[in-house]
């Protein structure tokens, strides 16, 4: 132990010896919504910016081309987001091994597609759909690395790379490694994930085409849980079973891996725009800024809200704007330009997927699975999706933004051969063709902001239809309301329509009904006031695995409310940071399992340490909390999570310490997880017979480079 909190401490002397100053890109704490940045908030700081590079140049675009930028602060959100999805994990429950699968706490029927997908659930938390796949635009070459420990012989290592060949292209590459042995027998995670895309803009800005290839791998060792006397040896806290390898599993000769290829292009070419752009000279900016005292001619800093520069584009002439927010470097300033377009655009989107999943045992495990064709088990199940759409888009300053489309679709989800069994012969694939139309809306009246989706499968062999609907409305910088609405009917995921197996009891061939999904939402977000966000969800004909592992479609409708609040409260240098879940199932119990109350708050002191704070630091407790409740239980042999109403979990806390630390543009994150185990009783599951991790050290970093 003494050598390896000095090997921590060579690595902090070394990280803030070596490592870059901050970039223009600095930003204060109330850009990131955040408590501290690479700048001190308690004092004026004057940054030189190399030539005219500014932090807002390092652009991230979604594939919706909602703009951000990278983000080099240290918050206790990043502090959430360090695990293997880089995702808060708030409403899922991960297993004892960094990436095997994650139980569900919370639920969401939003967002959903009306084209049907593969299945394998419990594989997919880690599997990044197209909205998942971000496009950049950077002035320099910049790096961002991830390193996190595993559990026995592993970790996690994510590098990403992206830089710009001209003005109009960019290109980045990234990989996401994992290796992770486990403390139990046979739980092996292995996975690779590659990531690699471009985008171009012509000079003249009328076509612009950016596209993605991404592939993934992610195999896991399955030991089918803890033996029933297993089970009674770990919550009897025996001291000879401390090494968890000690203790009997199901089986330890199975696997089970999902894999797959994606390509995806999205090009346009516009046909005709024009520009009512109001020029406002800066003057009035630079008089303010002679104003300040130590002006030089070479570095001039001024904070502007954003926020309200945004909202206030009718007034923009006054510029009496709060002055709270971004560093801008006003020498890059020559105009304040907003532009009233008019544009009609062609577009046009292919996107072409594989995916694969396999289960593999030596011998079968009949005790647990029935009986089977063969002993050795080899399940494969391949699907392939082609998705090919022309789409057209005006854009007017009186209707907003229109984008109508049409869509093909052609799916093949298919095994090797048709199985003839005494009373039903089971197909060997579920193939065919469909014709979407699309349409989006997008418009605003000064502060108030509508969107609205509707698509509808008009021939082929499956229907399907989308109607999604939201409005919003922005208080400057005091809150965001934003309700909305969706109105879904949909397929069921392929592997409960048709399934093949050598084990007899999973071979079915289903014809469901759609389901019916009916959403309506709120979601408010206030800096001031905190957050809420709730839901209220109705499921007709709602399609699960019952508890045989076989697919069954529900009778009864499916009634879920769910609601999020959280908010933090900061005394000095000590904050307390609370989210709050409630869940309510009022139909649909027997099939739909939650826990009712779900928690998770975390108290830490934060501030820059140590003479002419080259460090800032954050450190804490996070507890997290969930009612008793019914959880899914896990089927290695789907990669699915079946229903059952036998075992409840949960009803213990778990506490996690952290130590993290900002050096320049390094974050540094400790953890000593489920600190509490050992006198907290060992009652603690994932998932039924699958235990929650023990008391672990974990430690990492996020380093990025802007050269």
């Amino acid at each position: 132990m003494k050598n390896f909190l000095f090997s921590i401490l060579f690595l902090l002397i070394t990280i803030s010896v070596y490592s870059q100053k901050t970039i223009g890109s600095d930003i204060n704490s109330s850009f990131f919504d955040s408590k501290k940045d690479t700048i001190n908030n308690k004092k004026e700081i004057t940054v030189k910016l190399d030539g005219e590079t500014k932090f807002t140049d390092y652009k991230v675009i979604s594939i919706a081309y909602d703009t951000t930028f990278i983000d080099t602060t240290l918050t206790l959100k990043k502090d959430y987001k360090f695990n293997y999805l880089h995702k808060d994990d708030f409403e899922l429950l991960p297993f004892h091994n960094q990436g095997q699968t994650y139980n569900t706490l919370g639920f969401n029927f939003e967002n959903n597609s009306i084209f049907p997908e593969m299945g394998i659930s419990a594989k997919r938390f880690n599997y990044k759909t197209v909205e998942d796949i971000s496009y950049y635009s950077v002035p320099t070459p910049t790096t961002q690395l991830l390193y996190r420990s595993g559990l026995e012989q592993g970790q996690v290592l994510d590098a990403f790379i992206t830089m710009n060949m001209s003005r109009q292209t960019n290109v980045s590459i990234a990989y996401k490694g994992l290796r992770s042995l486990g403390k139990y027998r046979n739980a092996l995670s292995s996975h690779g994930n590659f990531r690699a895309t471009f985008n171009y803009t012509s000079k003249n800005n009328k076509y612009t085409a950016r596209g993605h290839f991404s592939s993934f791998d992610f195999y896991n060792d399955e030991n089918g849980g803890l033996t029933d006397a297993s089970v009674l040896l770990f919550e009897s806290g025996n001291t000879n079973y401390v090494d968890r390898a000690r203790l009997d599993v199901n089986y330890t000769n199975a696997d089970n891996m999902f894999e797959g290829k994606r390509y995806f292009l999205d090009h346009t070419y516009t046909l005709f725009s024009k520009n009512e752009n109001q020029k406002i000279k800066n003057d009035s900016l630079k008089n303010s800024l002679k104003k300040r005292k130590g002006y030089e001619a070479n570095v001039r800093r001024l904070k502007i809200d954003t926020l309200n520069l945004a909202k206030n584009q009718s007034k923009i002439d006054s510029l009496n704007f709060l002055i709270t927010a971004i560093q801008i470097d006003t020498s890059d300033i020559k105009k304040i330009i907003y532009s009233k377009e008019i544009a009609i655009k062609l577009g046009h989107t292919l996107e072409y997927e594989t995916q694969h999943y396999r289960f593999n045992q030596t011998s079968a495990s009949t005790t647990l699975y029935g009986d089977y064709y063969n002993s050795e088990i080899e399940d494969h199940t391949s699907y392939q999706k082609f998705n090919n759409q022309l789409y057209a888009k005006f854009k007017s300053p009186y209707l907003g933004e229109l984008k109508g489309g049409i869509r093909y679709f052609d799916y093949n989800y298919h095994y090797n051969s048709i199985l003839y069994l005494d009373n039903q012969t089971i197909s060997n694939a579920l193939k065919g063709n469909a014709i979407a139309f699309e349409a989006d809306w997008k418009t605003n009246y000064k502060n108030f902001f509508i969107t609205a989706n509707a698509s509808t499968i008009v021939s082929g062999d499956i229907t399907g239809s989308s109607l999604k609907a939201s409005a919003y409305i922005k208080k400057d910088s005091i809150f965001t309301f934003k309700g909305l609405a969706e109105f879904t009917t949909k397929n069921p995921d392929l592997n409960k329509v048709l399934y093949q197996s050598d084990y007899k009891e999973y071979n079915w061939q289903n014809n469901f009904k759609n389901e019916d999904i009916t959403s309506i939402g709120f979601e408010f977000t206030s800096n001031k006031w905190g957050n809420l966000k709730g839901s209220y969800n109705v499921v007709d004909n709602y399609t699960y695995f019952n508890e045989d592992a076989l697919p069954t479609q529900a009778d009864e409708t499916l009634n879920y409310f769910k609601v999020t609040a959280s908010k933090a409260f900061t005394v000095g240098k000590f904050t307390l940071d609370n989210t709050v879940m409630y869940q309510k199932v009022s139909k649909g119990e027997s099939f739909f399992n939650a826990p009712e109350l779900v928690t998770r708050n975390s108290f830490y002191f934060a501030d820059d340490i140590f003479k002419g704070d080259p460090m800032y630091l954050q450190t804490g407790v996070t507890l997290k909390y969930f009612t008793k409740f019914n959880a899914r239980a896990y089927s290695p042999v789907l990669s699915e999570f079946i229903v059952q109403n036998d075992e409840e979990i949960g009803n213990f806390p778990i506490l996690d310490f952290f130590v993290n630390a900002q050096i320049q543009r390094t974050r540094l994150f400790f953890k000593v997880e489920n600190f509490t185990a050992s006198f907290t009783g060992r009652k603690y599951y994932a998932a039924p017979n699958y235990p929650y991790r023990d008391l672990t050290v974990r430690f990492g970093l996020v380093w990025n480079f802007f050269i």
